[in-house]
């Protein structure tokens, strides 16, 4: 196959990726990447086709808008997979403000080695962002859920080489001139492996895509929407994976529910009940320990594992997870004053299998109960039904 064919085929390819991703970017949240990738996928394609319209000799503000476009392009790309990631992607005028130096440069390249310049400039600048996207995916890799990781591999993989090759091909440009790197065997060569890469781009992206999709939806499963707690769903996998390892260690729950919350519903609203089950939600998760696991199991019910714990730890734990809540200002949209919450827990005796789990549950909700009509906002364990009146 001849290089314009590869070329053309390589254009055509990269608008209609950039067509998918803008589907897909419709459908995805607000800064997910996806319509970055469009946007660049589409300057790439609309470059590569421009630099075949242009001939072999393009005026100099020809060369500047296919060669920013593609640099562009690459800028997109990279700010998109940091978006992807959940990490700052760039504002626009910073954008604006590397273009205005890419032509800057541009301008002296061109003046001083003519187009050995120009195209020394455009690989070099292509191999620094090239290797930033794979250098930013390997970084991102370990905080990603388990799916996304083979996919981000893929694109370091992919990537790394694709810089290494635009590299050496920047560098040997004032070497060996334009015509060998364009039109000789390694200007086939090079074409062909970025025609490659852009297919394999286009695919490892949407791999990433639905690898997020999937896990949201996983995670949508087993954890409730507005605390990102487990859930019923959450809390019986949990369980059931506790007590089927081969050293189970007992588990004393700690049932919690929120005094007078519905107080808080009638008297400020609905979005105020969920910002205070957010805040609560949040203040028990940071008190437990690493090894402990926590649930909301009702409207606001919440249930805690207390892991491999005698009856002092346990009953420390619940201390802690009074004192957090009792420490929170919850600030709450149309009130001035922050709200202060407190909450009762019932503690039950150890269990060590799952037909005790369902039996300890049962005893911290009794013990839930017993703390609330001795007045709330302490703890009850079960079993002596001792109680914190503190």
């Amino acid at each position: 196959m001849d290089q314009t064919t590869i070329i053309i085929v390589l254009a055509v390819h990269l608008v209609c990726s950039g067509a998918l991703f803008w589907v897909i970017g419709r459908a995805m949240p607000p800064h997910s990447g996806a319509n970055r990738w469009a946007l660049g996928a589409v300057l790439f394609g609309l470059a590569y086709a421009g630099r075949l319209l242009a001939g072999p000799t393009p005026t100099w503000p020809a060369m500047l808008l296919l060669d920013g476009a593609m640099a562009l392009a690459s800028l997109l790309f990279l700010t998109g997979l940091r978006q992807f990631v959940a990490l700052p992607a760039g504002r626009w005028p910073l954008v604006a403000l590397f273009l205005l130096g890419f032509a800057a440069v541009h301008a002296l390249a061109v003046w001083s080695l003519a187009a050995a310049g120009r195209h020394m400039l455009l690989n070099l600048l292509l191999s620094v962002l090239y290797g930033t996207l794979a250098l930013e995916a390997l970084r991102a890799r370990p905080r990603q859920a388990r799916a996304l990781r083979p996919p981000l591999l893929m694109l370091v993989l992919m990537m790394g080489s694709l810089a290494l090759l635009t590299l050496l091909r920047g560098l040997a440009f004032p070497l060996v001139g334009t015509g060998p790197l364009h039109h000789g065997l390694f200007g086939q060569l090079y074409y062909g492996y970025a025609s490659l890469a852009s297919v394999m781009l286009g695919l490892n992206l949407v791999w990433l895509v639905f690898a997020r999709l999937n896990t949201q939806l996983a995670e949508l499963a087993s954890h409730d929407a507005l605390t990102r707690l487990l859930n019923r769903n959450g809390l019986d996998d949990v369980v059931r994976r506790h007590f089927a390892a081969r050293e189970s260690r007992p588990v004393t729950l700690l049932q919690i529910d929120i005094d007078h919350f519905k107080r808080v519903n009638d008297n400020h609203g609905h979005a105020a009940g969920d910002a205070v089950l957010r805040e609560i939600a949040a203040a028990l998760s940071a008190s437990v320990r690493a090894s402990d696991f926590i649930a909301r199991t009702g409207g606001e019910e919440f249930l805690v594992g207390c892991v491999a714990a005698d009856d002092g730890v346990a009953w420390a734990l619940a201390e802690r997870l009074l004192a957090a809540v009792r420490r929170l200002d919850i600030r709450v949209p149309g009130v001035k004053v922050p709200l202060h919450c407190t909450v009762s827990i019932g503690i039950s005796r150890r269990c060590n299998d799952k037909a005790g789990w369902e039996r300890g549950w049962a005893e911290a909700d009794e013990a839930l109960y017993a703390a609330k009509a001795a007045g709330r906002d302490r703890i009850v364990a079960a079993g002596a039904m001792r109680a914190d009146l503190r």
